[in-house]
């Protein structure tokens, strides 16, 4: 069996992370060694001739067993731990009793027990437990001390109390260093994890952050020129070639505000809601036609040609609507940085079992060193080759769209040449289909 079999293993036999807490899963790990320490004892008594004794260890397994199950299947965890260490004080003293007293391993398995015992029990109890195991200790040397014959010595020969005595000292030794380091590579793990959520928290809020100060400026812009275009009209007769400049800039400063705003309430639908991803075999052609017709126009107002390339019965595994937006916002950009008298082709091509959608303009470029910033919200806003002013975010949301798809998204471009974008989809053909509900 290969390592991570094992791991695997082990995780099923103490629980995840996710299903049990961390008291949860050391306790696991410490029943499991007191399992195995008693099933070896079982036999290694009665090896060396501690028959009774032999006999009382199969209850004590099965008792172990018990209080396993009880936690890591019913998840009645305190139950659990409250009987282990119970039945845990009670059965020293049975041991005490039947295995040569102080003349025995019974003081230092006492003292493994109370090692195990404050590894699970909580921080308040703790304290408690200490008194009980002080308490019950010097009860029974007293006892012992008081009553001489009525402990006797169980051990058939010297031989056989000396290798009692280093059988029950290494499996102390080892089962002490198996749950300290269970405990420290669990902490270390919950750490990690703690560390990770920090950060991943903290990169959230910057972004939210930035993304809210970038909309106060950019949408306070085109209302500002509303309201004063408004304020001007009432109190100033505009000439009608001067009335009409103003219109084009305001229709077009609406236009982009407006795609912003979607932009917004979908993005923020992804973070605040979740997204109900509906997965469906569906023509690239008949879905995007549509949404590619209505960007035509807006090309046309720039002087700009945008050919649809995409082929008849090209089918992806999408979901018709996220699809839509990525591609009307990837046009939009492209419309956006495209100079006039340029050219925007979509196309779609096959490669093994994906199918790439493909946006290419003969715009101003991006800079490779740009690259890596332009999916996230730490990009710069810029402004298109007619002053077009954008936040940003949706490229942003492209990319979360396509990862929601189950797909990918990437970028190749040349300054003064052009920008083309990738999107790969997997073909229908290749694909299970099934709902994605990511709440």
């Amino acid at each position: 069996m290969d390592k991570d079999k094992l791991q695997s293993v082990w995780r099923d036999l103490i629980g995840s992370s996710e299903t049990h807490i961390l008291e949860a899963r050391i306790f696991h790990v410490t029943c499991i060694f007191t399992i195995l320490l008693f099933t070896c004892s079982i036999f290694f008594n009665y090896f060396i001739g501690l028959y009774a004794l032999s006999m009382m260890l199969i209850p004590a397994v099965f008792a172990t067993l018990f209080v396993y199950y009880l936690s890591k299947f019913k998840y009645k965890h305190s139950l659990a731990v409250a009987i282990f260490c119970i039945a845990g004080n009670l059965l020293f003293a049975v041991f005490f009793l039947n295995n040569s007293g102080i003349n025995g391993p019974s003081m230092l398995i006492y003292v493994l027990f109370f090692f195990l015992v404050m590894s699970i029990v909580p921080a308040g109890q703790r304290l408690r437990w200490l008194l009980i195991n002080l308490m019950e200790a010097f009860a029974l040397i007293s006892y012992q001390y008081l009553h001489p014959r009525a402990i006797t010595i169980k051990y058939r020969d010297p031989l056989a109390q000396h290798l009692d005595a280093g059988y029950v000292y290494c499996f102390t030794l080892l089962i002490v260093y198996f749950i300290i380091t269970s405990i420290i590579d669990s902490y270390n793990k919950e750490r990690l994890l703690s560390e990770q959520r920090s950060e991943l928290l903290q990169q959230s809020n910057q972004s939210k952050t930035k993304l809210f100060s970038i909309l106060a400026h950019d949408l306070k812009s085109p209302l500002n020129s509303i309201q004063n275009f408004l304020e001007i009209s009432l109190e100033v007769d505009i000439e009608e070639h001067e009335k009409r400049t103003i219109n084009t800039s305001l229709l077009r400063e609406t236009k982009y505000t407006r795609q912003m705003l979607v932009n917004l309430l979908s993005w923020s639908k992804t973070q605040m809601d979740g997204m109900n991803v509906k997965l469906a075999k569906i023509d690239l052609q008949d879905v995007l036609e549509p949404t590619l017709q209505l960007q035509t126009s807006l090309a046309e107002e720039k002087g700009i040609m945008l050919h649809n390339h995409i082929p008849k019965n090209m089918l992806v595994v999408a979901d018709n609507d996220m699809l839509e937006l990525v591609i009307r916002n990837l046009v939009n950009n492209a419309i956006k940085f495209t100079p006039f008298g340029g050219e925007i082709n979509v196309s779609a091509e096959v490669h093994a079992h994906e199918c790439w959608i493909i946006v290419k303009d003969s715009g101003i470029g991006i800079a490779k060193s740009n690259y890596q910033h332009i999916f996230t919200l730490n990009s710069k806003s810029t402004y298109g080759t007619n002053n077009e002013k954008g936040v940003g975010l949706g490229l942003v949301l492209c990319k979360e769209f396509i990862n929601l798809q189950q797909g990918k998204i990437w970028v190749n471009s040349t300054l003064g040449v052009g920008t083309t974008f990738f999107i790969s989809l997997e073909l229908a053909s290749h694909a299970d289909l099934f709902p994605v509900n990511l709440n």
